[in-house]
């Protein structure tokens, strides 16, 4: 006989506040705070460039568990409907350690969520996608990082065609680039290659 999933309401609430959570690390750049998007449209983005790759790199004949990098996409930021989006200017203010700190408060933030959800089995399955995730080794999870660094891409590039300045955001543009060139999956540099042209002809 099948166990009926056990979901708690608290983490039914914790889903639904990502979408009244700001991506703070717009506001660092000089982004007007009506203009920030929320956590739950970067995820929404991200994984609907995460599932676009899956399926791009199946074409090419890649292996690659398309369901999986979707579940992986959809979970990858769920801890920050608890730690809010902790920026990189944030970070730098914590010294060497800040990206330390991070982790740890967002390891504490699963943990909750997990023993929120209310089902073990869920719980295991859900952790084992944000660990593998955290490590970014699996053709998987560099796919799903892939689509993180295009959806930031995609931002900068819809926040200069609305009109603000192409210095307040270029340090990211460029961080956030060389991720894609270096993350190890062909269809991801394709579509930067796209979002690329788009931004110059925006000089």
């Amino acid at each position: 006989m099948l166990r009926e999933a056990e979901i708690t309401l608290q983490f039914l609430f914790a889903l639904s506040g990502m979408k009244r959570i700001p991506r703070s690390g717009w506001l660092s750049h000089e982004i007007s705070l009506p203009d920030v998007e929320s956590v739950a449209e970067h995820t929404f983005s991200t994984c609907t460039l995460a599932m676009m790759l899956a399926d791009l790199e199946t074409r090419r004949q890649a292996q690659v568990d398309v369901e999986r990098v979707v579940r992986m996409a959809l979970l990858h930021d769920l801890a920050e409907s608890l730690t809010f989006d902790i920026s990189q200017a944030y970070l730098s203010h914590m010294g060497g350690r800040g990206e330390e700190i991070k982790r740890e408060v967002e390891d504490k933030a699963w943990s909750h969520l997990l023993r929120e959800l209310g089902d073990s089995e869920l719980a295991r399955n859900y952790s084992s996608l944000q660990n593998e995730y955290i490590r970014a080794i699996t053709k998987e999870s560099k796919i799903v990082h892939a689509a993180d660094s295009l959806d930031m891409l995609l931002q900068v590039l819809d926040y200069v065609r609305r009109g603000y300045p192409r210095r307040l955001l270029t340090e990211l543009w460029e961080e956030r680039r060389r991720m894609v060139s270096r993350s190890g999956v062909p269809s991801a540099k394709r579509v930067l290659g796209l979002i690329a042209l788009e931004y110059e002809k925006l000089r």
